[in-house]
């Protein structure tokens, strides 16, 4: 399927001059305007809303709106992170306004993902990992970067939870058919433009009754109606959307951590800690004597 600047290129020898100048004014920065409202768009490609309405029909989509949404996808998808910082920091005022909408969309963005989450979410997931035997974790491209953090914290812990290797389809899917549906969890990440490859792991879970933990921006991600629990961690709209933060994720997994010690602690609380260490002491002096 063709994404809109394909499409443009594609017509671009067919359109009369106004069509011609709305489309150079979107090649020229199609990240500045995947974000315009649909008056400033007009007004800069210098046309009515009308004719923005009928370019954007002429190009395959049912209204301006689906248009831009699509002109986003692409820009979060093949706009390299550094050329997305520099926009953000073109449309701010001064240095001073921009860090101070950084700093406030952080705190924003992690108030909202525990808005969002709740205490009986957390305690549910973290029972979840108490139950299964076989943790995976599947994320994609910058998702990674959360997946190692949240892998390293559950083996911090003495959860063997381990990343799928998702460049290896063979080696990822052979993984999952030898793991019995009701002892394996599945842990999805995935923020726009969202991986193919985890989007589909993920059906393939669910159509095999796994249970699913998906780790997103919204509730319209595909991740959502896949999952058994999702926790949704919305994106930058201070930032115009153009870059995604992972600190929410860090701390919901965190929280999670505490969670699943928390009920580990409970349910082992009825162990003397002192016939445990008697134990531990009888094997060493076991050890020492054999050597």
């Amino acid at each position: 399927m063709l994404d809109p600047i394909d499409r443009i290129k594609d017509d671009y020898q067919d359109m009369n001059s106004t069509r011609r100048r709305i489309s150079d004014f979107i090649l020229s920065n199609p990240a500045y305007c995947s974000f315009l409202s649909i008056r400033d768009f007009a007004e800069g490609a210098g046309c009515t809303d009308v004719t923005l309405m009928s370019y954007s029909k002429s190009l395959g989509y049912g209204s301006f709106a689906d248009f831009r949404k699509a002109l986003q996808a692409y820009v979060l998808e093949w706009s390299k992170p550094l050329d997305r910082m520099k926009f953000i920091a073109s449309s701010s005022e001064d240095e001073h306004s921009l860090y101070k909408k950084i700093y406030e969309a952080e705190r924003s963005s992690i108030d909202q993902a525990f808005s969002n989450a709740s205490v009986e979410k957390l305690d549910q997931v973290a029972s979840l990992i108490s139950c299964k035997k076989n943790i995976f974790i599947a994320a994609h491209n910058a998702s990674q970067t959360a997946a190692q953090y949240l892998e390293y914290r559950l083996l911090s812990i003495g959860v063997e939870a381990s990343m799928l290797n998702l460049s290896n389809v063979h080696q990822t899917i052979s993984r999952i058919v030898a793991s019995r549906a009701e002892n394996t969890l599945l842990i999805s990440i995935a923020t726009p433009p969202y991986g193919a490859s985890t989007v589909a792991l993920t059906r393939l879970c669910q159509e095999r009754g796994i249970s699913i933990v998906a780790f997103t921006d919204y509730e319209g991600s595909p991740l959502v109606p896949l999952s058994t629990v999702s926790f949704i961690s919305p994106g930058l709209p201070e930032l115009k959307g153009l870059t995604t933060s992972y600190v929410p994720f860090f701390a919901l997994f965190d929280a999670l951590v505490f969670f699943y010690s928390y009920n580990s602690i409970k349910k082992n609380e009825d162990i003397d800690c002192c016939d445990v260490e008697n134990e531990y002491i009888r094997l060493l002096e076991e050890v020492d004597t054999a050597n």
